[in-house]
Order: structure tokens, then sequence, then C-alpha cells
């Protein structure tokens, strides 16, 4: 099934990553390239294992958090992929829960806007 990603403004913050495509629940829909791995938290990077951060400028990078998210990055496989956690409609923004992958950071303010939104991203939490 192609599945077609585009980046565009987001309401939840600057850009997002969209979906043209009706995406079903439980879909592998995105592989996480690992071709820039970084050893130690790096800005624009997301965790995939412990000390192993990647760098995906085309699509992952542009993800946005949401406390109420449509997909999971799942990191506990040898290729990371993306995984749609319910059925994801067209033109609708990609969005994870960035605390189900990452470890370290600061405690920042949420934006992304939904009813159950918990105000904060508070990685220790």
């Amino acid at each position: 099934m192609y599945i077609k990603l585009i980046k565009i403004k987001s309401k939840i913050n600057g850009y997002g990553i969209f979906t043209k495509n009706l995406i079903p629940k439980n879909t592998k829909f995105y592989h996480i390239p690992l071709n820039i791995i970084y050893t130690i938290p790096t800005p624009k990077c997301a965790r995939i294992a412990d000390k192993k951060y990647v760098s995906d400028n085309k699509i992952l990078n542009w993800v946005n958090h949401s406390c109420n998210p449509n997909s999971k990055l799942d990191i506990n496989r040898k290729n990371p992929i993306l995984t749609a956690i319910r059925k994801i409609l067209p033109d609708e923004e990609i969005t994870v829960d960035y605390r189900k992958t990452e470890k370290e950071g600061k405690r920042v303010i949420c934006t992304c806007g939904d009813i159950n939104c918990k105000k904060f991203l508070d990685y220790a939490s």
C-alpha cells in the first residue's frame, strides 16, 4: 500500500506531516531511515534505542507530538517504523506521543491542542 505523506503548516507546531491517503489501523506506513545516527541526544533527532538517535529531515523530524496520537514510533525492533494506532483519515496530521520514546529532555509546554492534553511534555512521567 502506497501512503503519500507531505509536509505542510501545522496547527500544532510549525510544520507537520500529513497523509493524503486513508491509513488503516495497525498499518506500518513509514520505515525510519538509519543513515544518520547519533549517540547523544541531538536537536531534531528521535530516540530509537539507548544512546541511538536518528535524524530524518524528510518525515520523522516533522512529525509533531500529540497527547492523543494517531501513530506510534515503534523502536522495539531492528528497523524502527511509524505505525497507525487508529484509522488516520486523508489530510490528517501524523502525530506521535513523544513521551513514549524520549527519555531525556526538559519539561516543555504541550501545544497539541487535544481536548485531553496533559499541558506539559514531562519526560520523567
